[in-house]
């Protein structure tokens, strides 16, 4: 897609997008679903869109913006490609985020040459991003070093402490938060089962207060529970930390909670940042204008601004910031 500057980028990606559906759906199902849908109608009003693409640095990363954006407005439309495997790949080759021929050829390698090799109590797909589409070690961009202090938050199983881990020397200090008890037990075996040295794990539930909150785990057929929460802040102050270096965050939509209880670290620090901003919103996607535009009116002068995505299906899209000290 190439952007007209007469219009707004917001103005020129939505009507590239229309011209797509045009003829695919009458005038009312059109007006209609973009009434109902919040991304779409995000992206009408438009400001967050602007500001955010303005935000972005490099041109792979404005690019890798609009295919996001005609990815999500088109599922909208589409919403149940994903329950047909079929639908879902031809869908994904069309309008995919990056290459999916690109993506299963990666995958299949990862499977056949490196799965076998790494902790097995941790799911596939999580490995692959991580460990072959290297989600977490992006040229210039998001590069852990050997010595770091790392906040990973939301830790799951230890699919990225153990990548952090290896990647790093034993003067390493990996923090990883982990609020779901069953999925902490499974962080803390793969730490101990493999030597894991430089992680320190954390039962520790986060958000922007020190409240009681409801905890819903990812594990199915999981009752709710009440957890004790605290803040990023909070919790770097009780430890006198002399520095934070990285702060790696996928919470499953509670981001922009614990980015709100993290803005004195973030400031005191600078550490670079990778966030997640795909979640949010019945078809995900709703941190995607949210959470840059809340990162910019806190830090906005102290950082440069990337975007990556690891899946063609808009999932696994990561913000990074890089502090422009570096």
């Amino acid at each position: 897609m190439q952007i007209d500057n007469k219009k707004t980028i917001s103005q020129e990606l939505l009507n590239k997008c229309r011209k797509l559906i045009n003829k695919k759906f009458d005038k009312n199902k059109i007006e209609k679903i973009e009434s109902e849908d919040n991304f779409i109608k995000a992206l009408i009003e438009g400001e967050n869109f602007n500001i955010f693409y303005d935000m972005l640095k490099e041109e792979y990363s404005k690019k890798l913006f609009e295919k996001i954006v005609r990815y999500r407005y088109m599922l909208a439309f589409y919403p149940n490609v994903h329950q047909n495997f079929k639908r879902e790949l031809f869908f994904s080759i069309k309008y995919g985020t990056i290459s999916t021929i690109f993506w299963i050829r990666k995958m299949i390698f990862f499977l056949i040459t490196k799965r076998i090799f790494l902790p097995k109590e941790v799911g596939a797909f999580a490995l692959f991003h991580i460990i072959s589409l290297k989600q977490y070690d992006v040229k210039n961009i998001f590069e852990v070093k050997e010595d770091a202090t790392i906040f990973d938050i939301g830790a799951w199983k230890g699919d990225t402490a153990y990548f952090f881990s290896k990647k790093c020397s034993n003067k390493a200090r990996i923090y990883a938060f982990e609020p779901d008890d069953y999925a902490f037990k499974i962080l803390e075996k793969i730490k101990d089962k493999y030597k894991l040295n430089n992680i320190i794990t954390k039962n520790i539930l986060l958000s922007n207060a020190e409240k009681e909150i409801d905890f819903i785990s990812m594990i199915e057929n999981t009752p709710t529970i009440k957890k004790n929460a605290i803040t990023i802040d909070k919790f770097v102050e009780e430890n006198n930390f002399e520095k934070i270096d990285y702060i790696k965050m996928d919470v499953e939509g509670a981001e922009k909670n614990i980015l709100e209880g993290s803005i004195k670290t973030i400031k005191k620090f600078k550490p670079f940042l990778a966030i997640a901003i795909y979640h949010g919103g019945k078809l995900f996607m709703e941190d995607f204008y949210n959470i840059p535009i809340f990162i910019k009116n806190v830090i906005n002068e102290d950082y440069e601004y990337y975007i990556r995505t690891f899946s063609p299906w808009g999932g696994e899209t990561i913000l990074f910031c890089k502090p422009k000290k570096i």
